[in-house]
């Protein structure tokens, strides 16, 4: 599902199609939860979803329910990517790496993890639908136009940040927190506007991940392919991440 969202023709309809299948799968997870023929925790997800009510006291339907469920589980699958050029961007600047210090709560994380997000390629764009037409800095949207936010781009603009092609962490220590240069999840305001809810989520995981590479692991890198293409988004290193020999810190 999350590396054939930004395809199109039969690749498109392959994710499409992989949705489906996932629906059906948890579907049939949260009808045996509530026959009581699947025994899982109370405190999970699934569970906590499986038998929560409406507003007038009404178990969620089925489907609604799985789609629930597949909101927890895909978007772990989809950051899984920036973990993985978060490692990538360790391996790349090792001057960085060196200024991460034991706790992930120091403003040197936070810098690290934002730069991760602007300078790697995610996700292309976003997009909408023009619900009534309007003027905007001498453009005009008609009502049903599709329109197209560029994600990748507005986070590599020159015109918004020095020297864009360079991983600069730093860049970060006086960044003004403008919802509309900073978009690699989306723009505006994730209450009203097209942004990801999970944003915030999203560092935070980021950031607990890069101190357990960092400060509990250590590993080697064999020889791979880290080309990054961006014909294809959302993109990936070629080999992946791969790392041997994983040992813990004394």
């Amino acid at each position: 599902m999350i590396d054939a969202s930004g395809a199109v023709g039969l690749k498109h309809w392959q994710g499409r199609l992989s949705r489906q299948k996932s629906e059906k799968w948890i579907e049939d997870i949260i009808e045996q939860v509530r026959n009581n023929q699947l025994k899982i925790p109370e405190d999970s997800a699934a569970y906590v979803i499986a038998w929560h009510r409406d507003l007038d006291g009404q178990l969620l339907n089925k489907h609604t329910a799985a789609v629930e469920l597949i909101n927890i589980i895909r978007p772990i699958v989809a950051i899984a990517r920036y973990i993985t050029f978060a490692a990538l961007a360790l391996y790349e600047h090792p001057e960085c790496q060196q200024k991460l210090p034991n706790s992930e709560e120091n403003e040197y994380y936070e810098w690290f993890v934002q730069e991760v997000r602007r300078f790697y390629p995610f996700f292309p764009f976003t997009a909408a639908i023009v619900r009534q037409d309007f003027d905007w800095q001498g453009y005009h949207f008609s009502q049903g136009r599709k329109v197209l936010l560029d994600l990748y781009g507005t986070n590599h603009d020159p015109q918004i940040w020095e020297n864009p092609e360079a991983f600069e962490p730093e860049r970060f220590r006086h960044w003004n927190g403008s919802q509309f240069n900073f978009i690699p999840q989306g723009g505006g305001d994730y209450y009203t506007n097209h942004r990801c809810a999970g944003e915030w989520i999203t560092i935070k995981v980021m950031k607990v991940t890069l101190n357990f590479l960092t400060q509990a692991l250590e590993y080697n890198l064999p020889e791979q392919n880290l080309a990054i293409s961006l014909s294809k988004m959302p993109t990936i290193p070629k080999s992946g991440f791969v790392i041997s020999n994983v040992r813990y810190k004394l």
